[in-house]
């Protein structure tokens, strides 16, 4: 069954595309539906193709060389996934499983390729692609913060923006994306909190004092101002 072209407009990498892409677009891809920690592509295979996440939200994961299952990329509803694979001249293949309840609209390799190899889509998927770098690089800098505590303020400031209200995600998650642990993430909010830097707004933060969390996010570096 073709996927609606109003499911499409509602992703960012189609919402300025030009009519007729996005009308065959949609009349190539197809609906699927995953239960939480189902993969993409059965028996573990790597995904190449370019999806959509209708609803829900998809990860990418690997295996650390110790046996352990790290997430390289988080997928949320509205967003797509697959074009480094696509476009990459030696891409790093993932695999692609669902965190929760999601429906994937999919456009399989060959329709996904000659889809890019238009102008206008080649033109959306480079701004995608370096929206995601310039995140990438964002991350990076927080994560060579330290100590922990200084990195998770790092994080706090770059992820808020000029905003003073902080939707976090969950703690594990968090974790992961930051190099740490769960634990070690629960006791720098609470230690914030604590001190009054931050207030707990239901399943967000409100910042309270933004130069003194700026002040602890230098961490290290803070003795050589």
């Amino acid at each position: 069954m073709p996927v609606s072209e109003l499911v499409l407009r509602g992703c960012s990498l189609f919402a300025g595309a030009p009519d007729d892409l996005v009308k065959q677009a949609s009349e190539d891809m197809e609906i699927i539906h995953l239960k939480r920690r189902e993969v993409l592509q059965p028996g573990g295979r790597r995904f190449k193709g370019l999806g959509l996440v209708v609803q829900g939200r998809m990860q990418s994961i690997e295996q650390t060389l110790d046996g352990r299952e790290v997430a390289l990329q988080t997928v949320d509803a509205g967003e797509s996934f697959g074009q480094v694979v696509l476009l990459a001249s030696l891409p790093i293949e993932m695999v692609w499983l669902a965190t929760v309840p999601t429906a994937v609209a999919v456009l399989h390799h060959d329709k996904a390729l000659a889809l890019f190899a238009s102008a206008p889509m080649g033109l959306l998927a480079a701004r995608g692609l370096a929206d995601q770098v310039s995140e990438f690089l964002g991350w990076q800098k927080v994560i060579a913060v330290t100590p922990i505590s200084s990195r998770v303020c790092a994080w706090i400031c770059w992820s808020a923006g000029a905003k003073d209200r902080l939707e976090v995600p969950k703690q594990a998650e968090l974790a992961w994306r930051l190099n740490t642990t769960r634990e070690s993430i629960t006791r720098t909010f609470q230690r914030l909190q604590a001190d009054g830097l931050l207030q707990r707004d239901e399943s967000a933060w409100l910042i309270l004092k933004r130069d003194a969390l700026e002040l602890l996010a230098m961490g290290e570096n803070k003795g050589n101002e």
